[in-house]
């Protein structure tokens, strides 16, 4: 557990694993009975384990075909021509007198920035998993890249972006961005180490980010299959005059927009508290419920069916407000706090409640449970 954001909110780390999860593009990524016990939920408390248990099991299938091949230079002295001949080199160092020549050449290796990111991540994981099993396969993974010639030194960002992915390597860009997952779930203890607190937990900005595309990351896996659109949208303002003048109007940028089967739902995210106290009286603060109205309208006038609107903020500890319903103008809004000190399992429950709750009655039946 550990307190960030606006009003000090308080996160389990569970949670923060889950959000990641959600956030990332992985879930799109697996396949079978990994993404959908996932999906189902029967992961939540392991997820740490879950994700490094696949990521040890998918590397060592990947080491089963043969790891990609790349380049590195080298320069060293030989005692016979190997690619080009620094012949500055050869004289300066008097190599000659020992019968050797400076050479310049290119080497085919294993040994590239993609293999010990993820070399590295695995002993990071092997490590931080909570079940023997699993430390122990991460751990013995881990050692099979190194005998196979890979480095245990973590590469730079700068490269692996210089990272190429041809058709026969597609996998390992399944594979980094799974080891990336497990990396940033692997949060260091609060004590001395050389591993830095990930960039998630230490910037509001990021964890506000974070929450989010989790947030729009559990409705599109969980919608998508049932025919749904989810996507963050980006309206103008419906208006005329000179563009001039037009150019200074901030664009409506939409969290989350869920559509399909004649609904429409805007969400709207917080990682902030959503509720104030004004003269004694407690109320959601004024300029959210001004951008939910706006929203709903400008997105409203566009969509031929029924729109409606949804407030979703990180509960905050000691927060006066409570969950709401109320409708704006003919339009239905609801009011949803996420407790996010709670556990994954309590999470994806709140926000499958505030789907069903946001679409109940529409077309005169009730939307069915997002989970199973």
């Amino acid at each position: 557990m550990f307190v960030a954001g606006e009003g000090s909110t308080r996160i389990d780390v569970r949670s923060v694993w889950f959000l990641l999860l959600y956030a990332s593009d992985l879930l799109e990524k697996l396949t079978g009975e990994d993404r959908e016990r996932v999906l189902r939920g029967e992961r939540d408390n392991d997820l740490l384990d879950a994700l490094a248990d696949v990521l040890a099991a998918r590397v060592e299938r990947r080491m089963r075909t043969m790891l990609a091949l790349g380049y590195r230079r080298r320069i060293e002295p030989l005692t016979r021509v190997r690619g080009r001949i620094d012949h500055l080199g050869t004289t300066r160092g008097q190599l000659m007198k020992s019968g050797r020549v400076l050479c310049r050449y290119d080497e085919q290796t294993v040994d590239l920035p993609r293999y010990r990111s993820m070399l590295v991540t695995l002993r990071r994981a092997a490590r931080r998993a909570t079940t023997q099993d699993v430390r122990r396969r991460c751990l013995t993974t881990a050692q099979m890249l190194e005998r196979s010639g890979v480095s245990p030194v973590d590469p730079t960002p700068a490269e692996l972006s210089k990272e190429q992915f041809g058709h026969f390597d597609a996998e390992d860009r399944i594979l980094l961005t799974l080891s990336s997952l497990v990396r940033d779930m692997c949060a260091p203890e609060h004590a001395p180490g050389e591993a830095e607190l990930p960039r998630i937990l230490r910037e509001h900005g990021a964890l506000r980010r974070l929450f989010e595309q989790a947030v729009r990351g559990f409705y599109r896996h969980h919608l998508g299959p049932r025919g749904y659109s989810v996507a963050a949208e980006r309206r103008a303002w419906p208006v005329t005059g000179d563009p001039a003048d037009l150019a200074f109007l901030p664009s409506l940028n939409a969290d989350v927009v869920i559509r399909g089967h004649q609904q429409q739902v805007i969400v709207e995210c917080k990682f902030a508290p959503i509720f104030t106290q004004h003269q004694g009286k407690t109320m959601i603060k004024p300029g959210y419920v001004r951008q939910l109205v706006s929203y709903a309208s400008v997105f409203g006038g566009e969509f031929a069916g029924e729109t409606r609107a949804v407030l979703l903020g990180a509960l905050v500890g000691g927060s006066p407000g409570r969950n709401l319903d109320v409708a704006i103008d003919g339009i239905p809004f609801a009011v949803r706090q996420i407790d996010l000190s709670a556990g994954p399992a309590e999470i994806r429950s709140a926000l499958s409640g505030a789907w069903e709750r946001a679409t109940t009655d529409l077309g005169g039946e009730r939307t069915p449970r997002l989970t199973a």
